[in-house]
Order: C-alpha cells, then sequence, then structure tokens
C-alpha cells in the first residue's frame, strides 16, 4: 500500500502558475505515493489538467469581518501569537504592519486547520508537501503538536523566503517553522544561503536544509539554438512578467542607446504594467530603424518553447532585481541560448560560463554594453557560450532528472 501524500498548492489545478513546475515531479510522485491535492485557490474553474489517480480538495477561504475578528482574538490568546508578538515588539521596526502580518498569516493557517479537521485528510502518518514555505506549511507544523507521526516538508522559493518581498520586510512565524519543519528544499544555492544567514543552522546543510533545483522540461532537445554564424538583426529575447521588479522599461532604455548594430528583440509577458510599457518602448524606439520589436503579451509557454526552437536566437535579456532560480531563464538555456542577466540571486551560478553579468542595480548604458559586447564576440566565443548554456541545463535543470531525485528523498522520509 502506497504512503500518503499530501501536497499544498496556490493555485493548481486552478490555475495555470504553478502548473509548469510540478508537472514532471507529479509524474514520479505518482509511481510512489498515494497522492492528494490541497489547493487553496480562489477560483472555482479547474483550467490546468489533473491525473485521475489524484485526490483533490480545494480549501476556499473566507475573510469577512467576522473571520478576521475571530482570528485576532485567536492569536492574541495563543501561544504562537504571544511569541510573535515578542519578537516584533523586540525588533521595533514597523510594529502595526509586522502585527497586521502575523495576524493574517495565523488566520490563514487556522482556515486551513479547520478544513483538515473538518475532512478528516490527516490521521498522523502522512507525509506533507507544501510547495510553498507559507503559512499552509505553518497549519500543518501546527498540527505536529497533535500528530508527532506527521512529517512536514516544504519547498522554499522566492516570496515565500526574502524579508524584502514582504511588504513590511519580515516573513511570519519565520523561527518557529524552521524549528518544526522536517526538511527544507531549496529550488537554488544563493536561496539557502539567504535563509542559513538568517535563520538557519549550517550544520543541518545536507540533513534538514537541502538544494533541489526543480528545472524544466527538455523542450530544446530535438532543436538546440546553436550559432549558425554572425547574422543580423541580432536577436534578443525577453520573458517576464511586465511589473516594476523585473525592470522592464530598462531593457527598452538600453536598446534605446544602441545605434550601429541591427537587433530584433522579442518580449514574452504582461502584467500590471503592461500598457505604460508598450506606450514607453513606442517613444524610445519607435522611431529607430536599427531596432525592431514586439511585446507580445501573454503567451502559453508551449508557443514560447515553440518559438525558441523555430528561431534564431542570439541571447537572452532579463534585468531583474530580485530572482531566485527563474524558470524563464532554465528554458531558454535548454535551447543553447546564453543569457545576459542581473548579479542577484541564483543567476551568477546559473550563468557562469554561458553568458555575461549585469550589475545588480544596472542602468541602460550597462545593458547597451552587454549587447554590444555580445554581439561583437568571435565566433568561437559565441559557440562555447550556446554550448555552455546548454551543458549547464543538462546538469542542473533538467526537470525529469531532478524530480527523481527530489522523489527518492522523499521515500526515505520516516
Amino acid at each position: 500500500m502506497k504512503k500518503k501524500l499530501v501536497i499544498l498548492f496556490d493555485e493548481y489545478p486552478f490555475e495555470p502558475g504553478e502548473y509548469s513546475f510540478v508537472r514532471s515531479e507529479l509524474k514520479k510522485l505518482l509511481e510512489c505515493f498515494d497522492v492528494h491535492i490541497i489547493s487553496v485557490s480562489p477560483s472555482t474553474e479547474q483550467k490546468m489538467p489533473l491525473d485521475e489517480r489524484i485526490t483533490l480538495h480545494h480549501c476556499m477561504r473566507e475573510f469577512g469581518i467576522k473571520e478576521k475578528f475571530k482570528a485576532f482574538i485567536g492569536f492574541l490568546c495563543s501561544s504562537y501569537g504571544v511569541g510573535e508578538c515578542m519578537k516584533i515588539l523586540k525588533s521595533g521596526q514597523d510594529v502595526a504592519g509586522r502585527f497586521y502580518d502575523a495576524v493574517v498569516y495565523y488566520a490563514m493557517a487556522g482556515q486551513m486547520r479547520s478544513y483538515v479537521k473538518r475532512n478528516r485528510l490527516i490521521t498522523g502518518g502522512e507525509l506533507v508537501y507544501s510547495y510553498w514555505f507559507n503559512a499552509d506549511c505553518l497549519a500543518f507544523l501546527m498540527e505536529k503538536k497533535r500528530y508527532p507521526n506527521l512529517r512536514v516538508i516544504s519547498r522554499i522559493h522566492g516570496y515565500d523566503l526574502y524579508d524584502e518581498r514582504n511588504p513590511h520586510n519580515r516573513q511570519p512565524f519565520r523561527e518557529y517553522m524552521d524549528k518544526t519543519v522536517d526538511r527544507l528544499f531549496f529550488v537554488a544555492d544563493a536561496g539557502m544561503e539567504y535563509y542559513l544567514s538568517h535563520w538557519g543552522k549550517r550544520e543541518m546543510v545536507g540533513k534538514k536544509y537541502i538544494a533541489a533545483p526543480i528545472g524544466t522540461a527538455d523542450s530544446g532537445s530535438a532543436q538546440k539554438n546553436w550559432f549558425r554564424g554572425r547574422r543580423e538583426p541580432f536577436h534578443v529575447v525577453s520573458c517576464s512578467h511586465v511589473i516594476p521588479l523585473k525592470r522592464v522599461p530598462l531593457i527598452i532604455e538600453g536598446l534605446a542607446r544602441i545605434k550601429d548594430i541591427r537587433i530584433r528583440w522579442t518580449h514574452f509577458g504582461t502584467g500590471s504594467h503592461y500598457e505604460e510599457t508598450v506606450k514607453y518602448a513606442e517613444k524610445l524606439l519607435g522611431d529607430k530603424e536599427n531596432i525592431s520589436y514586439e511585446m507580445t503579451g501573454f503567451v502559453p509557454v508551449e508557443e514560447i518553447m515553440r518559438f525558441y526552437g523555430e528561431n534564431c536566437i542570439d541571447c537572452f535579456l532579463t534585468t531583474s532585481s530580485t530572482e531566485g532560480s527563474p524558470v524563464s531563464v532554465q528554458e531558454a538555456m535548454s535551447f543553447g541560448i546564453p543569457v545576459i542577466a542581473t548579479a542577484v540571486g541564483e543567476l551568477p551560478n546559473m550563468i557562469d560560463g554561458s553568458g555575461i553579468l549585469l550589475p545588480e542595480n544596472p542602468q541602460a548604458q550597462d545593458v547597451s554594453g552587454a549587447l554590444t559586447r555580445f554581439y561583437h564576440m568571435s565566433d568561437e566565443e559565441t559557440v562555447k557560450m550556446h554550448v555552455n548554456a546548454r551543458v549547464l541545463w543538462e546538469q542542473k535543470y533538467n526537470a525529469d532528472e531532478n524530480a527523481e531525485k527530489f522523489v527518492r528523498m522523499l521515500k526515505e522520509i520516516n
């Protein structure tokens, strides 16, 4: 009889966000476990495929006045809440904002605990795998008091890791969660280093804290984007949400400075600042005869992969201000596409020998300089970068191989 594995997702299978990251993993997990998924998506329409062997549970949260008041009182009367209050007061920083964050976090965990109890989803012998180190994970960590044999593990990425990704620069309940979680799997070495410098114990690396990149599907195996000789236009691709932390306008400003190279720029992705960024591109690039560009908006990942395979792409460009181990970069590397990227998160390790690093906070001239430098590289240097991109992907970011390693580690947890 297979062991019961409960997986916690924010969106899957109701929204597409997590699906591309977890599909390889789910196939492997189903071979070894009786898989149950709890999703907290506010959506009611199931948009993504779900294997018939998976049992789906949908925890729909409610946050009316009654729920908020109940959570507030419960927080103040619990040992968890008192402990958080003491830490927040001791820090002396943004006390009101951090107190509010902690109450909301506690409320979300409380609603998950109520849902699990009401539906009798655990008996104590299960393995719980939280895809994010968040309030849902906290709910099951709290349940370990009642069920000592319950094992809870979690991945940790970006928004659930970095203090600065929280509006009030603090991750709630982090000390308690660190003490209680059985295993913590980091998608990037840089993320683990950040965690260790804030909460973790270095002697637990390899035991409790484990590097476990997710990777991407091998979409590029049939059509690697090897360098085919110098040609124009020089084709640059970027792929990200169009939001402030991705700094897409910086790409536009960098391109606007280039006068003597014919460049084609393709950007995949939309977001809260998409419309104004399109207007900004028209303002800076619209009259430049040497620059052609297309901002596509949302495009399904399958179509992006097809585009990478069918077009000659010289480099992938990202100017993000913060990153973990970006999937968009891994996908490009699987096609042998070199990368120009800011030196943030895991990116310096990801593109070692297969691209060019920008400063953490580059200026437009840094972007234009990197593109110009790449364009003027010798054929030998360029071929080497294309080959290295694919080799690095094969070594670290092959989703199928990484999924097999991850499942083996889960099977060893008693």
